[in-house]
């Protein structure tokens, strides 16, 4: 399990229903066994994960919160702790150019991230939409600060940037039973410290499969990309994952 550094915010840009003022859907599982070699060496999993995607609709506006944790404790020592919160507010989302403005609060242990604090306000722009294809392109700037742990030194680095925020979103409605969706980032800074940019990018895939009115299959797809990681990671991680979603 991984974390990407970039999230699907579209994961709760939902299409209203006018009969709602709430839309979303969340989803969770849990993790625990044992399996062990040998009987004077006895090793135990335990694990949870937790995901949520909730829009709310006051008049033409739409306010999006989007959550995610991520937690494995093999034996005593925890081996994965990842999670985020985005919040994100959309003006006069039925205009087919809008504003919108976001904050997030991110941390992975596992890589050393913790926080992840960024605010930052764009330009949404929808290109494209009918009832079978939507196609939307955002441009927007964001202040990012973080606070990295070196994984050798255990040194600590705090750096903070303005960075250009951009995405690419398309849908596709297969059939009244599946949807395709997918999101992709780019996001860039330039860094005095290096005389470089350090530009992010990530892809989020999904394809969801409608079993009941309540219930879809979810197969997903994530991949994020740093050219300059702040401190000595893998520059790529990704995530392939299936499981159920409970829609509200």
């Amino acid at each position: 399990m991984v974390s990407a550094q970039i999230l699907n915010i579209e994961k709760s840009a939902l299409d209203r229903d006018t009969t709602k003022k709430f839309l979303g859907n969340i989803s969770g599982s849990l993790l625990l066994y044992n399996r062990s070699a040998a009987i004077e060496d006895p090793v135990e999993f335990f694990g949870f994960d937790i995901k949520s995607s909730i829009a709310y609709f006051p008049g033409k506006h739409r306010i999006s919160s989007i959550t995610r944790i991520d937690y494995l404790k093999i034996n005593e020592d925890p081996f994965l702790n990842t999670g985020y919160q985005h919040v994100r507010f959309d003006f006069r989302k039925d205009r087919k150019v809008h504003p919108e403005a976001f904050a997030q609060y991110q941390y992975d242990n596992f890589r050393g991230l913790d926080p992840r604090l960024l605010l930052g306000v764009g330009m949404r722009h929808r290109l494209y939409h009918n009832e079978h294809f939507t196609l939307v392109f955002s441009i927007g700037i964001m202040y990012e600060s973080e606070k990295w742990t070196h994984p050798k030194t255990e040194e600590v680095m705090r750096i903070s940037f303005w960075k250009s925020t951009n995405y690419l979103v398309f849908r596709i409605k297969i059939s009244e039973w599946a949807d395709f969706n997918s999101i992709q980032y780019f996001q860039t800074a330039f860094d005095p410290a290096i005389d470089a940019f350090r530009n992010r990018y990530s892809t989020d895939i999904n394809l969801n499969t409608k079993l009941t009115s309540r219930l879809r299959w979810t197969t997903s797809f994530t991949l994020s990309f740093e050219n300059r990681p702040i401190v000595p990671i893998v520059r790529t991680i990704y995530r392939f994952s299936n499981g159920i979603t409970y829609t509200l």
